[in-house]
């Protein structure tokens, strides 16, 4: 499809191109923005900075079902809606100039990867996640506080009550397991840092935990369209239970690997804390938030039980180390008390 035919598709209008002074003033503030919030990425200022400088920008009509900023694939630019001040870019422009920056293309154009998400010849796979980064990371930019929400019966604390709540509520608690700086530079870059930790973390569930990103962006499309009542009701229950399944699949399966890895009491007592400050992260469903039936309690007493074991493991292992240096020192001591009556 041309790009006239993909933009009227999309009802997207456009006017006039931004001119240089206008691009120049994006490309700094961007470039200074993400660069001084997240630091793993201050080495990539000009890097980044030229990027930006040859994007092309347009001032669009954009219609009423649609972002008021866009980036198109197909021709590589940023589409405005005119009622924008680009003298304050807000969370959606973030959002649209880290997807500009974040496409990978194969020798013939085509793209291959958008940061996170790997585009195939039949399928693409990881759009959801990496909706989820891109947000967490406008968000983070604009230096949104927390905010505790409701999202169709799930009270949750999110940076981004307002865009994709769900999923940027399920990166934050990525990030609360695994870390901030792979997953910002592979974002960025375009690499697999961040995917080798990923898999070693959740191991055989992290492709239900991707697909479960990709069904949930999905719904939320759905319900973006949707007007019929019954219709909505479905979709946000299904929506829901996916979000509830993800989020006990990575509590789960963290702590499943991380406690046989454990070999100190204080590293028993750093991750027991890590589990007891989880909760904070998590999104509870309205009408189990105050029982002790909800998932995080009920997991919460099963990894409890996993570090009692691991944990009398570890004294076990100190007190069969114990033994050995004392029958060391003892067979030491004989040797040098046979050699002091013979020598």
């Amino acid at each position: 499809m041309g790009i006239p035919k993909k933009l009227a598709k999309l009802g997207i209008i456009g006017i006039k191109e931004l001119d240089y002074k206008e691009v120049n003033y994006i490309a700094h503030e961007f470039s200074e923005k993400i660069t001084s919030t997240f630091l793993v990425l201050q080495m990539q200022y000009n890097e980044i900075l030229a990027k930006i400088l040859n994007c092309k920008m347009y001032y669009a009509k954009m219609p009423s079902n649609m972002t008021k900023v866009n980036y198109i694939y197909e021709d590589n630019s940023i589409y405005i809606d005119e009622s924008i001040n680009i003298l304050e870019p807000n969370e959606q422009f973030f959002h649209e100039i880290i997807h500009y920056l974040q496409v990978l293309r194969k020798n013939n154009g085509k793209i291959k990867k958008v940061g996170l998400c790997n585009f195939g010849d039949f399928a693409i796979n990881g759009l959801g996640i990496n909706e989820a980064i891109v947000q967490y990371m406008s968000a983070r930019i604009m230096k949104n506080e927390e905010k505790k929400s409701n999202i169709y019966g799930i009270k949750l604390t999110t940076i981004s009550p307002n865009y994709f709540p769900l999923l940027t509520n399920l990166m934050e608690q990525i990030i609360y397991y695994i870390g901030e700086n792979e997953i910002i530079q592979s974002t960025i870059n375009v690499n697999e840092s961040f995917k080798d930790i990923f898999y070693n973390t959740f191991e055989e569930k992290t492709n239900q935990i991707i697909k479960n990103f990709d069904k949930i962006l999905e719904i939320k499309n759905k319900l973006s369209v949707e007007t019929n009542k019954q219709i909505r009701k479905e979709l946000e229950k299904k929506v829901c239970t996916v979000y509830m399944e993800t989020q006990e699949i990575m509590l789960v399966k963290y702590y499943e690997q991380v406690i046989p890895r454990l070999t100190t009491m204080n590293e028993i007592d750093t991750y027991i804390e890590k589990l007891l400050k989880s909760k904070a992260y998590l999104g509870m469903e309205e009408k189990e938030e105050f029982t002790g039936t909800n998932f995080y309690e009920k997991n919460k007493q099963l990894i409890m039980k996993k570090f009692d074991k691991q944990l009398i493991k570890i004294n076990k292992r100190k007190r069969r180390k114990a033994l050995i240096v004392y029958n060391n020192k003892i067979k030491e001591f004989f040797k040098k008390t046979i050699s002091y009556f013979f020598s």
